[in-house]
C-alpha cells in the first residue's frame, strides 16, 4: 500500500552550520501529511540543535491541522531550548495570521537573513 502523505509531502534536511538544523517542507500541510511532517520534526528536535529554521516556501496548503503541527513544534522547541525560525510562504502565513498565531513565531522573509544567523 501506499504512503499517500510521501505523494503529498517532502521534508528534507540539511545541516549549514554547526548547531543548525534547516528543514525545508514541500508539498501541503494537511491531516493527511501531519503525522509525517509530526515524526520527521520530533527526530530533528530530539537531536537538540540550538536553532532549527523551517523553510516551508514550498508548502501550497496549509489548513487547520497544519497550523497546530506547527504550534506544536514551536511548544516542543521553546520546552527544549531551541530557536525556532520559520521561513512560510504566503499561504502558511496566511493560515498563521487566520489563526490569529502568526506573531508567536519569529518569521524571516529572504534566505539571506536565514544564512546570516
Amino acid at each position: 500500500m501506499t504512503d499517500l502523505s510521501a505523494l503529498l509531502l517532502t521534508v528534507t534536511t540539511a545541516h549549514p552550520r554547526r548547531g543548525t538544523a534547516r528543514v525545508t517542507v514541500t508539498g501541503d500541510l494537511d491531516m493527511t501529511t501531519r503525522p509525517r511532517l509530526d515524526a520527521k520534526l520530533d527526530e530533528i528536535v530530539a537531536e537538540l540543535p540550538e536553532r532549527l529554521e523551517l523553510d516551508l516556501l514550498g508548502v501550497g496548503f496549509c489548513g487547520v491541522t497544519g497550523v497546530a503541527a506547527l504550534g506544536r513544534l514551536r511548544a516542543k522547541c521553546a520546552d527544549a531550548g531551541i530557536d525556532l525560525v520559520l521561513k512560510p510562504s504566503r499561504i502558511v502565513r496566511r493560515a498563521l495570521d487566520l489563526a490569529a498565531v502568526g506573531p508567536l513565531f519569529q518569521v524571516v522573509n529572504d534566505e539571506p537573513e536565514l544564512a546570516a544567523r
